[in-house]
């Protein structure tokens, strides 16, 4: 795999996020429609394996995880970008036991 890997950045609903952080992980595909937007984003990254980089809130700190994107499928007949999500390498403000960003103290 490569060393430095180039970041895409999304928004995310609190209970996908959930999802995919849960242990099992429940889901292991993050969809986008194919918009433009999404479609020059992903080129931008280029092909896979690249960091995704997930946000569930706008004002800091907000719960984050970082996750290694393995393959992204274009299906054309729904229009989704489905992104293959692998590793999770890292995860911030989020209590995994709980399914819920942690508490500032």
């Amino acid at each position: 795999m490569k060393k430095n890997l180039n970041t895409l950045t999304m928004n995310i609903k609190r209970d996908w996020f959930a999802s995919i952080l849960s242990i099992p992980q429940r889901k292991k595909i993050e969809y986008r429609t194919m918009s433009d937007y999404w479609l020059t984003r992903l080129e931008k990254v280029g092909k896979p394996p690249f960091k995704l980089r997930l946000l569930n809130g706008m004002l800091p700190p907000v719960p984050e995880a970082t996750i290694i994107v393995t393959k992204v499928m274009k299906n054309k007949k729904n229009r989704e970008l489905e992104f293959h999500l692998g590793k999770i390498l890292e995860v911030k403000y989020w209590d995994q036991q709980r399914e819920k960003p942690k508490k500032n103290k």
